[in-house]
């Protein structure tokens, strides 16, 4: 969170690997907020390149949620802001509720049999939501996979 190599790292690496892939074409860059250096490091790398490309920052709806590894960073006082995340290139923030990530991601592995964890059925809850009024190159950073979260999927599909 206060590591500024985090934020170097994605903007020398990830920032321009995305850049590539999409040839300049990427119009979307959906992140969680986590420790805040992948958004800020290749948001500022993307902002660079075309200012008009949103940066998207993804967070849970509430306090008290499940999503592992992803942080509600909307209303916090400032001393417990991460300190390397450079607020000014954020375009919008999206607050996804743990069963919209939980659902999101039981439907990639039921669908396409990629099995993500909750934070990428997040991100991937955003990026669909955003997605059916918008048009363009959306990336969505994929953080966690499927297996560490195996019961909790289990638990929410019991529940249903």
């Amino acid at each position: 969170y206060e590591n500024a190599l985090n934020v170097e790292a994605h903007y020398r690496t990830t920032g321009p690997e995305i850049w590539k892939q999409t040839e300049g074409k990427v119009d979307y860059f959906f992140a969680a907020f986590g420790t805040c250096g992948t958004i800020t490091g290749v948001g500022k790398y993307l902002k660079e390149r075309n200012p008009d490309v949103k940066i998207i920052g993804i967070e849970p709806a509430s306090r008290s949620h499940k999503l592992s590894g992803i942080k509600k960073i909307s209303n916090l006082p400032e001393q417990h802001r991460p300190k390397i995340l450079d607020y000014s290139l954020i375009d919008e923030i999206i607050p996804v509720e743990d069963e919209q990530a939980l659902d999101a991601g039981v439907q990639l592995a039921r669908s396409d049999g990629i099995m993500v964890g909750p934070t990428t059925g997040a991100l991937l809850h955003a990026a669909l939501r955003t997605g059916v009024a918008a048009s363009g190159t959306a990336v969505v950073i994929s953080p966690d996979d499927a297996m560490k979260y195996v019961s909790t999927y289990t638990r929410h599909l019991d529940d249903r």
